[in-house]
């Protein structure tokens, strides 16, 4: 989608209307600042951080987004982002993981996954010459796994749940070809939280490709029978295609 000095004092935006469908795939560096873990949320369990085991990255990140763009106003979106670290340390004290004790001094290797699968829905709620506004909801799916070894013993502990969301986006037209764009998806209530937002500049190479870069954060969890927060950061780029 391009940009064209309108009669007015703004820039007019060029629909492309005989493109309904635009898929991103998204790479770059991902650091994991936190990511606490106690499971079970009781006694029986022990809080710790998997940074102390894994460090803090930087890992690479992946992210696949489709978008169908039902009309003018109604859009459908769905993303597939996989998550994961691994790596091995030592504790300073004992912990207990989902059934396991784990001794200090003695490596232990681990795994971390938390794959998600987002369905969203999006309405335009104002257009402009340089702004874009749209705002829906979200059915978020997580499939995590933290999985911890050492010495022969094994402990993990898996769980798959949905989670609605609070959708939005911001774009705004920078000049011909460039635009500035928030992304959010996000809900906080009393048992957790889920933020998963995005600052980024696309520019487009032509009306059906487009590059972006910019930055995201991932932070969130659960306070339940199980404790788990982590927060992540990620220096982003993209390569789109509009067809």
């Amino acid at each position: 989608m391009f940009l064209s000095i309108g009669s007015g004092s703004g820039w007019a935006w060029e629909g492309a209307p005989d493109r309904r469908f635009s898929l991103e795939f998204e790479t770059g560096a991902i650091w994991q600042s936190r990511n606490q873990i106690q499971i079970p949320d009781s006694a029986d369990g022990t809080r710790f951080d998997l940074t102390d085991l894994q460090g803090n990255g930087p890992g690479v990140h992946r992210r696949v987004e489709l978008t169908w763009n039902l009309n003018p106003r109604h859009a459908l979106r769905f993303v597939y982002a996989p998550l994961g670290f691994s790596g091995s340390g030592n504790f300073a004290t004992p912990v207990r993981f989902a059934g396991g004790t784990f001794a200090p001094g003695s490596a232990v290797d681990s795994d971390y996954k938390f794959d998600s699968y987002r369905l969203s829905y999006r309405y335009l709620i104002h257009e402009s010459d340089r702004w874009r506004w749209r705002i829906g909801a979200t059915a978020f799916i997580r499939d995590a796994k933290v999985e911890l070894r050492q010495a022969g013993r094994v402990a993990s502990d898996s769980n798959v749940g949905f989670v609605p969301l609070l959708s939005a986006s911001v774009e705004y037209a920078i000049a011909p070809r460039w635009t500035a764009l928030i992304d959010f998806d996000g809900l906080v209530s009393t048992q957790g939280r889920a933020i998963d937002a995005a600052a980024k500049i696309r520019y487009d190479l032509s009306d059906a490709w487009y590059v972006s870069a910019g930055y995201r954060v991932f932070e969130g969890g659960v306070d339940n029978e199980r404790y788990a927060f982590g927060w992540y950061n990620f220096a982003l780029v993209s390569l789109g295609l509009r067809f």
